[in-house]
């Protein structure tokens, strides 16, 4: 059987000479002669036994006994090293195998991501976490094929420096006729080796060579401190740290960490990609280093290509979690605000909602205390992060007071989900009245959204698309959707009855989410649109995947400082996205409310607010928008640069909205790993005195004639730049008359 042995022999040298650990040249090149020569399946072997770290031998029950190998067990600490396993399976079993050591604790990810980590039998009692310091796993293929004599390639990466023993196991999972979902082939297979009382692992004395801690110097272009998110990867594209062996605030579904100015990752020498990003503001920094037993530090200098808060927009995200979802497999609890205020800081956000959801209502609420909060990003287990070999300071920037927390609440996984899941901002107490357990709670939202706005808190509803395809990207469109899912269900009523203020979206189709936006704008409403991510329930990436832009005077600071952003989503300009695309300058003008729905308070006399002097167009409002036509229109800079000037007689916009006081700010946002762009309307400034507006001033001047608001105007009165809260309906027709035709008598008030 020299053919199949060949083969397995060389595809076990050619993946290690892959994974950048090849064997001597002579090896390769003297297993190649052999199938030209004496074709011997024991030269084979012979050639390749110093390398060999395990022997495993199969019996005819499908258990693998292992036995050590010819090769020295050397490791390199936070590092991989691979080694051959000759499998010897003369049963000539077909299976799928698996590695374990009784040294890694495998399931990490299971059990160390709560916020009740240091369980006392983890940590002392049976100290899981502190012996856990192997990593193991098949590099290629795991299949058996069923020949007497195979070979496989292991990669072993040691947490500890120095000599420490440990054992490396196999199990062979064996197909069976008959499929069972609750006891799998692979299952049954770990359950037999525990009960087994022979000897099948293979002991060791490992010698791990210390690698160093790495210093990270990360600046912003001004040269201050921050944090950051880093993506370590060797030539392999393997992450470091492990995420098997990651502990909060590292999180195992990230290929990421989060580091401050000064903070360490160890890493062995080695070649190394590393890149850097702090949100969608920042271009992606990539650095390639060689790093020697010498070296211990990097220097990396972010790469800022906007910045919103400049221009008085300050950034934040309604929707991320502490606890549930990819985070931790103990749902029920989470990470502390130590944890989370790091990752908002490394991705650039000036405020997080941290939600109190369902899964983790009783744990997460101890955290909530009707204030914005930023505690400093210490470790949550100092004793679990030194027992993982996490051995590194918190470090202080000069960015840390910019970004806030606040604990808030999603309504999800409560009795009224299936009216879609609700998230209430600025609460001042978690509880709704009469309750002791969720399910306690009204099994409709109008109720727990009343609630929210007695306590002056903003509320809306979350991933708002969801349920609301349709099969048509087409918006407006009016195919009535099945609301069968756990987006805006029930948004249709608590609308019109004044309980909704918002809708979250940025997350998934745009014509899904923005098509119900636009048609309780078409009928008179006031609803806001927000960006949220979701974090880590739709999104793994971080928080701010989704994410709001609000316009302040000045930045939100203090236990108020949730309160300030809200007013100014309530009062001032604002715009939604992925970030990845920014507006801050745009202009366009709004046409008169005329064909405004009338509502009770216009039919029983009250006077609307006046509208500032400003020569309205009316422009056209197209069911589709060529997306390079409109950015270079709309003046919309993003990371590959500006599309060109923004103009107020642009008719290049998706949507054009009307407002009783002010014009909207259109603004677009590239969708996530797509080419597509999401027009979303935003209110914007006055575009009465804008340099644009000046030609047609003049023009109009000469006529004799000016925009007067509703109600008549006193002779020589002026008009101020105000700011309203109030958004307005979205046209769904063309203007009949001429399309820059103008206003030039007074509109009669309401009657």
């Amino acid at each position: 059987m020299f053919q199949p042995l060949h083969a397995s022999a060389t595809r076990a040298v050619e993946k290690l000479r892959d994974i950048g650990e090849p064997l001597p040249d002579d090896v390769a090149g003297q297993l190649a002669k052999l199938a030209e020569g004496s074709q011997s399946s024991t030269a084979v072997e012979d050639l390749l036994r110093p390398y060999v770290l395990v022997d495993v031998r199969i019996d005819e029950q499908g258990l693998p006994m292992s036995t050590p190998g010819a090769a020295p067990p050397r490791l390199v600490q936070h590092g991989w090293r691979s080694f051959l396993v000759r499998i010897e399976n003369p049963h000539r079993l077909v299976g799928e195998l698996a590695a374990q050591s009784n040294h890694v604790l495998g399931t990490i990810d299971y059990h160390s991501h709560a916020a009740r980590i240091a369980m006392p039998d983890t940590l002392t009692i049976v100290p899981r976490i502190e012996r856990s310091r192997l990593e193991v796993k098949l590099a290629g293929p795991t299949d058996v094929s069923g020949v007497d004599v195979e070979y496989k390639v292991i990669s072993l990466y040691g947490r500890d420096g120095g000599t420490h023993k440990g054992e490396l196991a196999f199990v062979l999972a064996v197909e069976e006729a008959e499929h069972s979902y609750t006891r799998p082939p692979m299952a049954k297979a770990w359950r037999r080796m525990g009960s087994e009382i022979r000897q099948y692992e293979a002991s060791y004395e490992f010698d791990c060579l210390p690698a160093r801690d790495i210093r990270f110097d990360i600046r912003e272009p001004d040269g201050s401190s921050c944090v950051a998110a880093l993506t370590v990867r060797d030539s392999q594209r393997r992450s470091y740290p492990s995420k098997g062996m990651r502990l909060a605030p590292d999180m195992f579904f990230h290929e990421h960490v989060y580091r401050a100015t000064g903070e360490v990752i160890t890493l062995p020498a080695g070649q190394y990609e590393i890149s850097a990003r702090r949100g969608p503001e920042y271009r992606e920094v990539k650095v390639e280093v060689e790093l020697t037993a010498d070296d211990d530090a990097v220097t990396i200098e972010l790469d800022r290509w906007a910045d919103p808060a400049r221009h008085g927009y300050y950034s934040g995200d309604p929707h991320i979690h502490a606890g549930g979802c990819s985070h931790y497999s103990v749902p029920s609890e989470g990470v502390t605000p130590e944890t989370m205020i790091r990752h908002v800081r490394g991705e650039g956000l000036w405020m997080g909602s941290v939600l109190t959801w369902g899964p983790c209502y009783y744990h997460q609420k101890q955290f909530f205390s009707g204030l914005s909060i930023s505690p400093r990003a210490e470790l949550e287990w100092p004793a679990m992060q030194q027992a993982q070999g996490m051995n590194w300071d918190p470090q202080d920037t000069d960015h840390d007071g910019q970004s806030l927390l606040r604990y808030d609440l999603e309504v999800s996984g409560f009795p009224s989900s299936h009216s879609g899941h609700v998230i209430l901002l600025g609460l001042t107490d978690q509880d709704y009245p009469g309750t002791k357990i969720i399910e306690d709670w009204p099994s409709y939202n109008l109720p727990v959204m009343r609630w929210g706005h007695a306590q002056n808190a903003m509320v809306g509803y979350a991933h708002c698309g969801l349920g609301l395809s349709v099969g048509t990207s087409e918006l407006p469109n009016y195919v009535i959707p099945e609301f069968q899912s756990i987006g805006s269900n029930e948004i249709i009523v608590d609308v019109p009855l004044g309980a909704a203020d918002f809708q979250c979206g940025a997350e998934f189709d745009p014509a899904a989410e923005l098509n119900i936006w636009y048609h309780l704008l078409n009928v008179g409403y006031r609803t806001l649109m927000l960006g949220e991510t979701d974090y880590p329930c739709i999104y793994d990436d971080g928080p701010g995947v989704g994410r709001t832009y609000v316009q302040l005077p000045e930045p939100p600071q203090g236990p108020q400082a949730l309160e300030s952003w809200l007013g100014g989503l309530k009062d001032r300009a604002s715009y939604f996205g992925d970030g990845r695309s920014q507006s801050t300058t745009s202009r366009s003008t709004a046409t008169p409310a005329a064909s405004r729905p009338r509502t009770p308070q216009d039919r029983s006399g009250s006077a609307r607010p006046s509208r500032p002097g400003c020569p309205r167009k009316r422009l056209p409002c197209p069911r589709r928008v060529n997306r390079r036509t409109a950015l270079r229109s709309a003046g919309i800079s993003n990371a590959r640069g500006s599309a060109g000037p923004a103009t107020c007689s642009s008719r290049y916009w998706s949507t054009v909205c009307r407002s009783r006081r002010r014009s909207w700010l259109l603004t677009a946002t590239s969708r996530r790993s797509s080419s597509t762009y999401r027009w979303s309307v935003r209110p914007g400034w006055r575009c009465g005195s804008c340099a644009a507006c000046t030609p047609s001033r003049s023009s109009s001047s000469s006529q004799g004639s000016r925009s007067v608001p509703p109600g008549g105007a006193r002779s020589g009165s002026t008009t101020r730049s105000t700011h309203s809260g109030t958004p307005s309906p979205v046209s769904s027709a063309r203007p009949s008359g001429p399309r820059h035709a103008r206003r030039t008598t007074p509109r009669r008030p309401p009657t």
